[in-house]
Parts: C-alpha cells; sequence; structure tokens
C-alpha cells in the first residue's frame, strides 16, 4: 500500500473512531444533564452528596429582602467552557428596598468575560430594564462587584434586580467536581453588608461533549472551529452526526491522493 493510501485510510479510521466515541459522549452528556434538579437547593439531609447532584441554585433571605443565585442551565460546564450567573433580588412583602452594591463570588481561577456583566432593574418611567454597569474585577478574592446609588426593589409593580456574570472555567479545572460561589450586598439604611459567601451555588465540572471537543479541531479531517457561525463543524455535528462523520469520510477518500 502506498504512503498516501495509507494516510487515506488512517483518516477514515480517525472519523469512524470519532462518530463512535463522540456520539457515545454526547449522549452519557445529556442523561447527566437530565438528572439536574435546581429543586434540590436546600434539601435537608446530613450525608454529602457527590459532585452532580450538588445544588445549583440557592435562596437567601435578609430582613424582607429574598436572593436567589443559580447557574444559568444545567449547572454543569467543562475545562476551559463559560458560566454564567443569575442573582435576582425580590421584596414579596414589606418595605420598599434600595440595593446599592452587590459583590459576585466566583470559584478561584475563573475568569470575568468582558462586558458579560448585566443589571436589570426597575426605572421610575420604564419600568424594568437593562441598566448600563461597570464592574469591579477583584482577583485577590475571587469576586465582581457593581453599584449604584440605589437600585428599587418592591412588592409594588413587582420591582426586581438581576444581576448576570459569565466567567471562562480554567482549562486545569478538575473533571467530576462541584465549585461552590457565593455573594453579597449593600442595603440602603441597613448597618452591615449582607453576606452569603459561600452560598452552596455549585457549577459542576464535566468533561467536554464532542462539540466542545472538536473546537479548533484537525483541518486534515476538514473540522473547523465549533463555535459560531452557520455551517460550522460545531452545528453540523449537532444536527446529522452520522452524516457529518460520512461526509468527512468521504472528502478524505475523495481528495487524498
Amino acid at each position: 500500500m502506498s504512503r498516501k493510501s495509507m494516510r487515506r485510510a488512517a483518516s477514515v479510521v480517525a472519523a469512524a473512531a470519532l462518530l463512535a466515541g463522540g456520539l457515545t459522549l454526547g449522549a452519557g452528556t445529556a442523561a447527566a444533564a437530565g438528572s439536574v434538579d435546581l429543586g434540590s437547593a436546600g434539601s435537608s439531609g446530613t450525608a454529602t452528596p457527590p459532585a452532580e447532584q450538588k445544588a445549583h441554585a440557592a435562596t437567601k433571605k435578609a430582613d424582607n429582602i429574598l436572593v436567589t443565585k443559580q447557574v444559568v442551565g444545567d449547572g454543569t460546564v467543562a475545562p476551559g467552557g463559560k458560566v454564567t450567573y443569575r442573582t435576582t433580588f425580590s421584596v414579596p412583602s414589606g418595605l420598599d428596598r434600595s440595593i446599592t452594591k452587590i459583590t459576585d463570588f466566583h470559584p478561584a481561577g475563573f475568569e470575568y468575560v468582558e462586558g458579560s456583566a448585566k443589571v436589570n432593574a426597575w426605572s421610575l418611567f420604564n419600568g424594568q430594564q437593562d441598566a448600563k454597569v461597570t464592574p469591579v474585577v477583584n482577583a485577590a478574592d475571587n469576586s465582581l462587584t457593581v453599584a449604584n446609588s440605589g437600585w428599587r426593589t418592591s412588592v409594588i409593580g413587582n420591582a426586581t434586580l438581576t444581576l448576570e456574570v459569565t466567567y471562562r472555567v480554567p482549562s486545569s479545572a478538575k473533571v467530576g467536581t462541584a465549585l461552590d460561589s457565593g455573594l453579597s450586598f449593600d442595603v440602603f439604611a441597613f448597618a452591615t453588608t449582607q453576606k452569603f459567601n459561600p452560598m452552596g451555588v455549585f457549577a459542576t465540572i464535566r468533561s467536554a461533549n464532542l462539540v466542545e471537543g472538536l473546537t479548533g479541531g484537525s483541518a486534515d479531517l476538514g473540522l473547523g472551529s465549533s463555535e459560531g457561525g452557520t455551517g460550522s463543524a460545531g452545528s453540523a455535528i449537532i444536527t446529522d452526526p452520522a452524516g457529518f462523520v460520512a461526509d468527512v469520510i468521504s472528502g478524505v477518500i475523495g481528495n487524498g491522493s
């Protein structure tokens, strides 16, 4: 067999293995994601649950303020991936409250994704709307802070306050671990900062799925970036994984000589 023929055969075998192994990985990931239950936050029991069963959301109370923090999505993220936290403040009863500062505490090693911090707050003339914020990142204590003269929360009109922040998970994050996070906030006329750190809101580190594993993949197999763009390798694999690999094999056989 010539060297070129051997290369073609090796490419076909690699593509076939990619399909077999990748689809298995994808199925396993989906099964794990389906087992996540946000309602488990605050459940009772003395035994420490395994990483995949730890809560991805929690609600705390400070006077008449309820604050809920959660990991957006299924609560899992692969090493090197992005994870978003959403924190919502509400006042179900009693006096209106004015939140002047929010500090989000993230796991060590997480890096803030520039421009991702978003606040949705109540406005006198426009009701609930997005508000521009300039976050202050403090790597020394793994935190990000946003501040204002006062974001109103009230039972009247269901005025709430929401902060969303996205972080990049370090590529060295250990698969199978669950990393806790926290929160603190200041309220006008409150004598002290309200702090819940850790808060029991975990991001579970899982193995990369097929698409994530192919990001920046092999040019020899015709695998492009899995991120963004219609017609990318990522979208082809998601919509028709078997057809995608079949096309790769056909391309390898047709173009290799």
